[in-house]
């Protein structure tokens, strides 16, 4: 009994040791990106103190799924045939004409079916706010779960 309590005690005594070595960054929100670097009047400061560790994985999260994660899109076609490329990339360019890039477009091969699916949604009510804007053009659209790429936000 008395060797099984050591051996906690140690195992307890080594992983307090070891997480207390872990190197720390701190940096300013202003400095990381997220938000303007001028200032207005009444705003505070914000400081992050994180893991050096915490960057590197999220960075390596990044490179695996290719810029993308788990989000929202609309899809506007959905077909198949001797046509569906043709009429794909039509409904893409109507998309375009009509509401611009700022969304993104995508025509996506899923053998036999081609399908354009537009917007990089983080929720699903996002997406089908945007789908509502769109449903008189695109009355068969519907909202569907997809690896979207990390929306571009104009921080003003």
């Amino acid at each position: 009994m008395k060797q099984l309590l050591f051996t906690g005690f140690f195992i307890f005594g080594f992983l307090i040791s070891g997480f207390s070595q872990y190197q720390t960054e701190t940096f300013n929100l202003e400095d990381s990106g997220i938000i303007p670097s001028s200032k207005k009047n009444g705003y505070g400061k914000i400081t992050l103190t994180q893991d050096v560790r915490l960057r590197q994985i999220v960075k390596r999260h990044i490179e695996v799924n290719d810029n993308k994660f788990d989000g929202w899109r609309v899809q506007i076609y959905f077909g198949s045939g001797q046509k569906a490329m043709t009429e794909a990339q039509n409904a893409k360019k109507k998309f375009l004409i009509r509401y611009g890039n700022k969304n993104g477009a995508y025509i996506v091969y899923d053998s036999p079916f081609f399908k354009v699916r537009v917007g990089d949604f983080r929720t699903k009510a996002e997406a089908l706010y945007f789908k509502s804007q769109i449903e008189k053009t695109f009355p068969q659209s519907w909202v569907i779960r997809d690896k979207v790429f990390y929306p571009v936000e104009n921080v003003e």
